[in-house]
């Protein structure tokens, strides 16, 4: 798995990898909105989660790439975690307890 130095590196190219589509939290539920559906948590594989520099407040920041059942593949960075902490942990929290880090 590659490893990634700074969170545009890491998007840039986990999109040219194909994972094109983008993941967010939105009123209390997983939202894709290049495929304008919500998404149920169960429905997704944990592929990749990165630990990388990012210029913002905190310095780092985590990146995740996801599968749904229907092989779409995108991304979730845990911003949502700061916005949404309930969510995220919901969402991401029960991956993060199962999967070593990349």
């Amino acid at each position: 798995m590659p490893t990634y130095h700074t969170l545009t590196d890491a998007i840039a190219d986990m999109r040219a990898r194909g994972f094109v589509n983008t993941f967010t939290i939105q009123q209390h539920q997983l939202f894709c909105p290049e495929l304008s559906i919500p998404i149920s948590p169960a429905q997704l594989t944990l592929l990749e989660h990165h630990h990388v520099k990012a210029h913002d407040t905190t310095g780092h920041r985590e990146i995740y790439g996801f599968r749904t059942q229907d092989n779409k593949l995108g991304i979730m960075t845990d911003t949502y975690a700061e916005y949404a902490p309930d969510e995220f942990e919901a969402i991401v929290g029960r991956y993060l307890r199962q999967a070593p880090r990349a």
